[in-house]
């Protein structure tokens, strides 16, 4: 019951939010929601060996944010150019990680970069599958790849375990 209480606290603060007021019966509604909610459709237990650490994390959030910004002109050029819309591609990178939380995150932040979906992720064996807008060229194909496992060695850098960081930079698919 006690790890459940963030996330009943973080549904009462959106449940109260939606309706535009804290008033103490909106208050009480988002609790009982958010008991049923988290009885009903429980989440799976998340565990994470590794731990935070400050440089590295805004190092990633640096960089995704450039990212972001860069793929964003890219994808705006590729809308309003004259040329007709580049080859697409699908991808399948094999990451060194096999914590679904650092999967996740770090297909998630690969995917919320404009040109890049997620397509499917398989924790079991570490591949994700991402469709590129521009994959018009094999040297796209491959800075493409390069970048998800640059992502993936930043998200692992900043909130891996020391196995992982070096399983990663080491290219280690176990």
């Amino acid at each position: 019951m006690m790890s459940r209480v963030p996330v009943i606290v973080l549904l009462t603060v959106v449940w109260s939010l939606l309706w535009g007021a804290f008033t103490p019966l909106i208050v009480v509604g988002g609790v009982l929601v958010a008991l049923l909610v988290t009885t009903v459709f429980p989440f799976p237990p998340i565990t994470w060996t590794g731990r935070i650490r400050p440089w590295p994390l805004t190092k990633l959030i640096g960089i995704f944010f450039f990212e972001m910004l860069l793929a964003s002109v890219q994808v705006a050029w590729i809308a309003i150019r004259p040329a007709k819309p580049p080859r697409s591609a699908v991808l399948c990178v094999d990451l060194a990680t096999r914590s679904e939380l650092l999967l996740t995150l770090t297909a998630e932040l690969i995917s919320l970069v404009p040109g890049t979906l997620l397509i499917e992720l398989d924790s079991q064996t570490g591949h994700i599958w991402l469709h590129l807008l521009d994959g018009s060229t094999p040297e796209k194909i491959e800075r493409a790849r390069a970048n998800a496992l640059a992502q993936e060695l930043r998200v692992i850098e900043a909130l891996g375990s020391e196995s992982e960081i070096v399983a990663c930079r080491a290219g280690d698919q176990s």
